[in-house]
């Protein structure tokens, strides 16, 4: 078959979904596949061996953005290639293409469903509006993990056979990396905790601050807290939080940090603190996993199912049960030491490679419907 991948995610975002869209898309390049993989996206970059890469042109004034390319130039680009599948990896869509044509979607998690408050007003209402509609038009979806696949069935049920879960896999760039000159550019000492993420309400990064408080009070020493991420969405309590802070002069925020220096701030870390109040799979945990770095987690959504017992798990409500687990990941190295050495066992479980046959092997089920 001829596969068209909407690859907006590389162009347009630097989050979860764009990981996944890189690492799927470089797994299905080394597969040795029967069909034919395009991959539709803004700029030509010629990284891959197999897949074809379909650059859109872009006019010096584009007019429409995203919603032009998502209803207009990328469903005639996919067209143009006659298409027997189009698969849109970041849930919206595709659109505006022939009943011939088999669409995958596939979902990361319905937050903005379950949990609308913590999403700005267009995600909430594009998702409620709109993707009812085109999960009925799919021919699969496609979900990232167990917890996710659950989800999607209970809110629609007429999904019950439809829906694939395929587990992500880990990015190999990750591994332990010494790098204090890294450390040095955000001024930051060791020993420290680490959160990665966006700036957002579902981060939850306002219980670290608060159990950091409290770890700093109790324990008396001079560790830091670094929150490598950008600045979302409904970001006012965090910042009002941080500013009153007690210890804010050891809180650094690093802002958006490309992979080299993420490698080195997990590496030389205590360990990644994980707060999110639900994700669809969290990718973070893999990636501490591959740096050799204990990871302290919140128990919700897919991240038990993901960390298993690689991990300590806390209530992402509960600030105390936190606190517990950065003064055990402190205080008893032994216990840190095991944790990075089930952390390894982990991660040998999700692999790009793997990821990549199953896709491929559900595009396989897909040309054998009519």
């Amino acid at each position: 078959m001829r596969i068209a991948i909407l690859a907006d995610p590389l162009d347009n975002q630097q989050a979860g979904i764009h990981v996944y869209t890189d690492q799927l898309l470089k797994a299905l390049d080394a597969t040795n596949s029967k069909h034919t993989y395009f991959v539709i996206r803004l700029q030509q970059t010629n990284q891959f061996q197999q897949l074809i890469e379909v650059p859109l042109k872009m006019p010096a004034l584009w007019k429409g953005g995203r919603a032009n390319r998502l209803f207009r130039q990328l469903p005639e680009k996919a067209m143009a290639l006659h298409a027997d599948v189009v698969v849109e990896p970041a849930h919206f869509g595709p659109f505006c293409l022939p009943q011939k044509v088999k669409r995958v979607t596939i979902i990361h998690d319905l937050t903005p469903l379950l949990f609308p408050e913590w999403h700005r007003w267009h995600s909430q209402m594009l998702q409620r509006v709109m993707l009812k509609g085109i999960l009925k038009k799919a021919a699969i979806v496609i979900t990232n993990s167990a917890t996710t696949n659950a989800d999607v069935i209970s809110r629609f049920p007429f999904l019950s056979g439809k829906c694939n879960w395929i587990y992500p896999g880990k990015d190999h760039f990750f591994e332990p990396h010494q790098a204090p000159d890294i450390l040095k550019q955000y001024t930051i000492s060791q020993p420290y905790f680490h959160c990665t993420g966006t700036i957002e309400p579902r981060k939850n990064l306002d219980v670290v601050l608060e159990a950091f408080a409290n770890y700093r009070q109790e324990e008396g020493n001079r560790h830091q807290l670094v929150i490598a991420g950008g600045k979302g969405w409904k970001t006012k309590s965090f910042y009002q939080k941080l500013q009153n802070h007690p210890f804010r002069d050891d809180i650094v925020l690093t802002g958006f940090v490309p992979k080299q220096h993420l490698r080195a701030l997990y590496s030389m870390s205590l360990a990644l603190i994980f707060p999110s109040r639900y994700e669809g799979f969290g990718l973070p945990l893999l990636e501490a996993m591959r740096c050799q770095t204990a990871v302290i987690s919140s128990d919700q959504g897919s991240l038990r199912e993901v960390g298993a017992d690689a991990c300590l798990f806390f209530n992402p409500d509960k600030p105390l049960e936190l606190l517990k687990q950065m003064k055990a990941i402190a205080e008893d190295v032994s216990l840190r030491n095991d944790l990075i050495q089930r952390g390894c066992a982990r991660e040998k479980a999700f692999s790009w490679e793997a990821a990549a046959k199953q896709f491929d092997g559900a595009m396989n089920h897909l040309e054998s419907q009519p």
